[in-house]
């Protein structure tokens, strides 16, 4: 065994700037995997960006929250969606509608379906699924996206447990509520993912501190960790003016990428026998 890291930046096809800094960061070889958002409205940039620079590959980041439109027809997904025909606010409204019975397991079924499909069809092969807001974490939820890695042959699942050590949750007490939150779900879920027929990280980070990582939280939960495969989960941009209007939470995208794309987090990966790897 050995210490793999996997570096996911999600939300390709959220905004042109964000697609732009993914694909230059992956063109250096930082990101190791590209996560796609087919309901992203720079969807459409995403995929030419994609093909331009030959990349063949891609996560389907699944979503069903945050306001945006369903790839499916209204129609054939109502729960999800609310009068303006876009998904609910966020998982604090969308989880207390689940949970309420108020979201219907075949309307999520049908739209991830057809999400993976739109990126197949665009050309893609999909080498991972994940979640917007790791909603996938819900026991139900799982067993959906599951059933479609089996059904569509996709090999890896992402397994969003992030493990903070003591100092770390003393400090941020914000970050370690926000980690609690996850971290009980994947305690509730996570003999599904070991019963499935999917293969899943042994670690994770990029959740507590999302958009706001720092290197030394990078670096300590790489030392805290054991032989096997860690998926570092980033949010990287240009914080452009289009960006700060319509995703102004993204405000800390640049300081992630220059962290990333910085030689010495490159050199420190390498002192470490850490090997880069993509799923």
């Amino acid at each position: 065994m050995s210490k793999k890291l996997a570096i996911t930046a999600d939300d390709f096809g959220l905004a042109e700037d964000i697609n732009r800094a993914i694909v230059e960061c992956y063109r250096k070889g930082v990101i190791t995997n590209i996560s796609l958002l087919a309901v992203g409205e720079a969807y459409h940039d995403a995929v030419r960006r994609a093909k331009e620079n030959g990349i063949t590959k891609l996560g389907a980041h699944l979503a069903i929250t945050d306001f945006f439109k369903p790839v499916s027809s209204q129609e054939f997904v109502p729960s999800l969606v609310g009068r303006n025909g876009l998904f609910t606010s966020g998982y604090q409204t969308f989880l207390c509608r689940y949970l309420a019975g108020f979201v219907n397991n075949n309307d999520i079924y049908s739209e991830f379906k057809n999400q993976i499909a739109k990126i197949k069809n665009d050309g893609f092969s999909i080498s991972h699924l994940n979640t917007h807001q790791h909603v996938h974490m819900v026991p139900g939820i799982l067993k959906i996206v599951t059933a479609l890695a089996e059904e569509e042959k996709v090999e890896y699942v992402r397994f969003p447990r992030e493990k903070l050590g003591i100092l770390t949750r003393l400090k941020e007490p914000s970050a370690s509520i926000r980690n609690l939150m996850l971290l009980s779900m994947c305690l509730l879920s996570e003999g599904l993912l070991k019963k499935a027929h999917v293969k899943y990280n042994d670690y994770f980070a990029g959740h507590a501190y999302a958009l706001r990582t720092k290197k030394k939280y990078i670096y300590d939960m790489l030392s805290e960790t054991g032989d096997g495969l860690m998926e570092l989960n980033c949010h990287i941009g240009y914080f452009t003016e289009n960006v700060r209007k319509r995703f102004p939470y993204y405000k800390n995208c640049e300081k992630e990428m220059e962290l990333l794309c910085d030689e010495a987090f490159l050199n420190e990966i390498k002192s470490r026998n850490i090997k880069l790897v993509s799923y």
